[in-house]
């Protein structure tokens, strides 16, 4: 068994950024929450090392005193808990079985939700600021954007700027402003906008992160002014401009 939660930890490994350790520590509580059930109780602990199962057997509620006995714990009393140690060759070869099936189901699930914490603390960390996405899909109502991970980048028709509408294709890379970021189970929504006022400050800011800005006004797909502490060249702003499909960028 063990060279198959082996297989299956490398399995998983090679297709998430979680670190081995982990990995290693949510196997370790999987497989010991399905021991768990099999033996019927609420401890159990797991040593993949030393290929080792042991449930945790609370005397006159899962294990009677003579019982114990044969465990050689002679002096137990009521209430004791005894840790009895299983290597697994030790174990019906069914029990392992439904462990392990159940252990990789418990696993998989844990894995998911810790990949999804993750990827909501990054995306979360990225709000208010401006990313880079690429165009998936066009729909009547909004626009599905690649931002390179698993989180799904979202532009409702609301945040697109009308005079630009035209251009939005799929497979078009274009800069995006960070409304707000959405957990819905285990998705991640990113919702994007590029009419927002910050849009044109928050690309700057991709290039120039030591300045202060404070957007003024912003006149979507045409003019945008901004307070810009300190002052930066006008080569900078033309890229910008350039990032938004030729907005004029003035400092106010």
């Amino acid at each position: 068994m063990t060279d198959i939660i082996r297989e299956a930890l490398n399995e998983i490994s090679a297709r998430t950024s979680l670190s081995s350790d982990t990995l290693r520590h949510w196997l370790k509580r999987a497989v010991e929450a399905a021991a768990c059930e099999c033996f019927e109780l609420q401890e159990c602990e797991f040593d993949l090392d030393n290929r080792t199962v042991t449930p945790i057997f609370h005397v006159g509620k899962y294990f009677e005193i003579r019982e114990a006995e044969l465990f050689h714990f002679y002096n137990a009393v009521e209430n004791d808990l005894l840790p009895v140690e299983f290597t697994f060759p030790m174990l019906p070869e069914d029990m392992l079985t439904t462990m392990f099936n159940r252990a990789m189901q418990i696993f998989e699930d844990v894995i998911l939700e810790v990949e999804t914490d993750e990827l909501y603390k990054k995306w979360r960390k990225q709000a208010h600021q401006a990313v880079e996405g690429v165009i998936e899909a066009k729909y009547p109502n909004r626009i599905d954007v690649k931002l390179g991970d698993n989180a799904r980048g979202v532009m409702y028709k609301p945040e697109w700027t009308p005079l630009e509408m035209a251009s939005y294709r799929e497979g078009k890379l274009l800069f995006f402003y960070v409304l707000r970021v959405v957990r819905r189970g285990s998705a991640v929504d990113v919702r994007l906008s590029r009419g927002n006022i910050g849009l044109p400050g928050a690309i700057l800011k991709t290039t120039a992160p030591w300045v202060k800005i404070k957007p003024m006004k912003r006149i979507i797909g045409k003019k945008t002014w901004l307070r810009i502490t300190p002052s930066v060249p006008g080569a900078l702003l033309r890229e910008v401009s350039a990032k938004l499909n030729g907005e004029v960028i003035e400092t106010a």
